[in-house]
């Protein structure tokens, strides 16, 4: 049982408890708090096995009760006492202050009577004097003021022996730079980091695997309205037309399986049963298999619907088939492929899925045999050696070092890894990180089914906690990034070690560091290849799952129709809501628990319940409303991203302990004015709902850091919310003073603009080019009836952390090279109306990678891109340029362009031969609504190793 990131937590807490405003001049209130997180660091000296680590636990979680309950009391009371409550002698006699010091004194008791080592003999059992003493004694007049294990397998010291990697425990550079410390050993003048970008690719990692990444392929999104969408051509449904394309390996992130994948392609598109088992051992590449096989070009064209479910191995056929039927539902009467992960007996399956004779597949994946089944199953067997090691040193990045490992240490990695992928990748991204000598990590594990623990025994603390989050998520789910850094910020897992220290960037780096060792994976790039979403392998899911809920870290509640049964043995922290059934009601938990759901307990609500849009979700109001109702109300995460119509009460702002409001994609369409009562927000998203307005009471938020609208204008500006660092979908007009408001804003780093404005336009440029540390831009000029207008440029190369520039409205001329972001990535133009040829200028973009020309960007004949222009180009977008005739590319021009979109360009003769017949092969060519003529002429030319995608519009008749 993990008891070190519990204390972890709670002593961050405690921490900023002793940094609050109205604690931190309170001599007596500092003196006692310290004592207790002095005494904490007593608990975390125990390791996870030792035989009291529930009442560890127990005692953790009412010291992290305490201080929580007293932080809601005294900012209750500071809205009712107001300036008293800066006078010592009147805080110290508040009833909360009075019962937290009789409580402090009891816990200090309790924590005292515990073991100072982990070494008490298994034999001995402190339990009866212990539980004697852990009671704290919470009774209701007290609640209301009116009436180590030294490194638990966590070696990142300065060993710099190469015994076993003759030369390179030196020189080895990390895939990730995260240092993440547990709290307790944080350093009082640490040494300074470079700062860290929100969103960026990982730079870090070895140059063949940032390869790789940008071999995958690049997707990006907007959300411009349907006015503007129809403007630049993005609002138009088109129909494909795809010619035959094989994913390659690298895009899949796949090694080895291109035989399989070549096989099952071909068993799917010409076979006639109706289920393909994928069998083989944990760890053997099943899913990895599926997945690959799911994406392919040719499957995506032959089959009509297609859909993916993920259970786990003891998922009964009662919980399993009422998701499957509802899916069989959706498909009916069409050729459909429907992947099951991980089912445990193909009698499971075989009843729900009616044979239409149509050709519709079912893919499952299991770890039993078939041959019972009467099946024929496509079974994975184990790696050879060769192919073991040879998979190991490219996830490693060891290829070109190969020869300098020693054999021992070959033989070592191979007999742990014992041939299964899964293994392999885990070890690599371990050793690849690991400071220490690699035998030491090695000798940690037994065989193959230690490599988990060994992988995650070798995180921080603060790293525990955060892959232990992920587990709450659905299995395969594909996580959206910056929701996943927004989460961990909120329930305070990593925190900053100094003031000028970016807490963002401190989860970016925990983040990057579970990447680079292969526990998280990215299944989904931003167009300048840094992640957009991931995930957990399944069986690391599976392995985390019973750990995350050992230490009740959340629970996960699939009953829809009541939650008062929810329980835990520490009650219920963190509440996930899952995609339930009426008669899919069993849940994860262990059964016969005596406890009853305790809202003054909830720290954390996060629903993945997509109801249908025509339904509306009210278990959110009802728990809402339980926590409102009770005397504390400790909620410090709201997510509801994706719940349908959901409705918020308006005494929102008794959840003063609130840091996270994720409202994103729920249909919301106000949010009470009570808002302005949460003083601890962090973030507040309502992008992509309704929300057409913010109550004044917003700017009372002196915390929030990162505010996502929905293209909402402001009443007022923002005069006390100058920790933003995200400020996107604001719309401004004359009536807003800039200076007075934005212009106190000096640390963002993503803004997305929208504006009417004639006057104040170079006000608006001169705050924006002060805003050094931005890394994302977007501007969008139009006029009183919302169309685009012109947009008044002004030099922008002192913003030299821009990755992102996004440019709507018409633009005098084009600013020149010297003028735009030196490290500008992305770059996107619509409706600019330039007439000068913009290539010129834009090839000479040192860092430029993706350039999307949208409508009426350009509205001259002819483009050419000049000798040795783009160096690092590789996405281009060429959308309704009406006027476009001839583009012309010079010798050594966009030599490391991967993908081009040709939409509606009507009078484009041709696609240069350098561009469809270069030595490095285009990947993908799209055409968008092009003459027949044009599509013709390119089907003949193109290299035979383009993936040629055509899209037609659809009739409207």
């Amino acid at each position: 049982m993990e008891v070190k990131p519990v204390v972890a937590v709670v002593t961050q807490k405690l921490a900023d408890t002793l940094n609050e405003e109205s604690v931190a001049d309170n001599k007596v209130m500092i003196h006692q708090l310290k004592g207790v997180l002095k005494s904490l660091s007593k608990i975390k000296s125990f390791s996870s096995d030792h035989n009291d680590s529930k009442d560890h636990l127990r005692v953790l979680y009412q010291v992290e009760d305490e201080i929580e309950k007293f932080t809601f009391q005294v900012a209750q009371q500071k809205k009712r006492f107001g300036f008293l409550m800066k006078h010592t002698f009147f805080f110290n006699n508040l009833n909360s202050c009075r019962r937290l010091k009789r409580k402090i004194k009891k816990i200090q008791t309790t924590i005292s009577t515990l073991p100072a080592t982990s070494t008490t003999p298994v034999g001995s059992n402190n339990n009866s004097s212990l539980n004697s003493k852990i009671n704290l004694d919470i009774n209701e007049h007290d609640l209301d003021d009116n009436n180590d294990d030294n490194n638990d397998g966590n070696n990142d010291d300065n060993n710099d022996g190469d015994d076993d990697f003759s030369y390179e425990m030196n020189e080895l550079t990390p895939k990730s730079s995260s240092a993440v410390c547990p709290l307790s050993q944080i350093p009082d003048t640490p040494s300074p980091k470079p700062k860290r970008g929100l969103a960026r690719s990982l730079s870090t990692m070895p140059h063949h695997q940032e390869r790789k990444k940008q071999q995958k392929k690049l997707s990006f999104s907007y959300t411009y309205k349907e006015e503007e969408m129809n403007i630049v051509g993005l609002n138009i449904q088109y129909a494909k037309q795809l010619s035959s394309f094989c994913y390659q390996e690298q895009e899949l992130g796949v090694f080895g399986l291109n035989d399989d994948i070549k096989s099952l392609v071909r068993r799917l598109t010409h076979g006639t049963e109706l289920f393909v088992p994928i069998v083989g051992e944990e760890g053997s590449g099943k899913t990895t298999l599926a997945r690959a096989v799911y994406k392919n070009r040719k499957i995506k064209e032959q089959f009509e619907f297609h859909d993916w479910v993920s259970v786990t191995e003891e998922y009964t056929a009662e919980r399993i088939l009422p998701g499957l039927s509802e899916r069989v539902m959706k498909a009916k009467g069409k050729r459909f492929l429907i992947v099951v992960d991980g089912v445990g007996s193909y009698d499971t399956l075989k009843d729900a899925f009616p044979d239409e004779n149509n050709g519709s597949k079912v893919i499952f994946t299991s770890r039993r045999s078939t041959k019972t089944m009467q099946l024929t199953p496509h079974v994975m067997s184990r790696l050879n050696e060769y192919e073991s090691w040879k998979m190991f040193l490219n996830k490693a990045g060891k290829e070109m070092e190969a020869g300098r490992i020693q054999t021992r240490v070959k033989h070592m990695i191979l007999s742990i890894c014992n041939g299964l992928p899964q293994n392999i990748v885990l070890m690599a991204g371990l050793l690849s990180n690991n400071k220490v000598k690699w035998s030491q990590v090695i000798h940690k594990g037994q065989g193959p089914k230690d490599v988990l623990g060994i992988c995650y025994n070798d995180l921080d603390i603060q790293s525990k906690l955060c892959l232990l989050y992920l587990a709450l998520f659905p299995k395969d789910y594909d996580i959206p990034v910056r929701r996943l850094l927004r989460l961990w910020l909120a329930e305070g897992f990593v925190k900053r070690r100094h003031e000028d220290q970016f807490p963002e960037d401190l989860v970016q780096e925990c983040f990057e560091n579970l990447v680079g060792r292969n526990m998280i994976l990215i299944t989904k790039l931003r167009s300048d290849n840094s992640p957009r979403r991931c995930r957990l392998a399944s069986s690391l899911q599976d392995y985390l799952l019973p750990k995350a809920q050992d230490i009740s870290l959340f629970y996960i509640h699939q009953n829809s129709v009541n939650f008062e049964d929810a329980a835990g043995p520490f009650g219920v922290r963190r509440m996930i809501q899952h995609i339930s059934t009426p008669r899919a009601v069993e849940r994860l938990q262990p059964q016969g628990q005596s406890s009853t759901f305790d809202p003054t307990l909830l720290r954390s609500y996060v629903s993945f319940n997509f109801q249908p849009k025509d339904m509306s979700e009210k278990h959110v109001g009802m728990v809402l409303g339980r926590i409102i109702r009770c005397d504390f109300a400790l909620l410090r995460v709201l997510d509801l991203e994706g719940v349908c119509k959901t409705s918020l009460p308006d005494k929102l702002g008794h959840l003063c302990h609130l840091r996270y409001l994720g409202l994103r994609w729920t249909f919301l369409e106000s949010l009470p004015e009570s808002v302005g009562d949460l003083s601890y927000l962090e973030t507040l998203d309502v992008k992509h709902t309704s929300v057409d307005s913010l109550p004044d009471s917003i700017w009372k938020l002196k915390r929030l850091r990162h505010l996502n609208l929905n293209n909402i204008r402001l009443s007022m500006p923002p005069r006390s919310s100058s920790t933003l660092v995200t400020l996107w979908g604001l719309v401004l007009d004359e009536k807003i003073s800039i200076n007075e408001g934005l212009g106190k804003l000096e640390g963002l780093r993503e803004l997305g603009i929208k504006f009417n404005l004639n006057k104040s336009q170079n006000v608006l440029m001169d705050w924006i080019v002060k805003l050094t540390n931005l890394q994302s831009l977007r501007l969008t000029s139009v006029n009183d009836m919302g169309r685009p207008s012109n947009l008044f440029m002004k030099p922008l190369m002192r913003l030299k952390n821009i990755s992102h520039l996004n440019l709507y409205g018409c633009l005098e001329k084009l600013p020149a090279v010297e003028e735009f972001p030196p490290t500008v990535k992305v770059l996107t133009l619509s409706i600019s109306r330039l007439v000068k040829d913009p290539m010129e200028t834009l090839e000479q973009l040192p860092c430029l990678i993706v350039l999307r020309l949208l409508g009426e960007s350009f509205v001259g004949k002819r483009m050419v891109c000049h000798q040795g222009g783009f160096k690092k180009l590789e996405v281009l977008k060429l959308w309704l340029l009406k006027d476009l005739e001839e583009w012309d590319v010079e010798e050594e021009a966009m030599e490391r362009v991967k993908e081009v979109e040709v939409r509606r360009c009507y009078k484009l003769s041709n696609i240069p031969s350098r561009i469809l017949q270069k030595q490095k092969c285009l990947d993908e060519l799209v055409l968008t609504d092009m003459p027949d003529e044009f599509v013709a002429a390119i089907k003949k030319r193109k290299s035979k190793d383009t993936s040629l995608t055509i899209n037609l519009k659809k009739s409207t008749t």
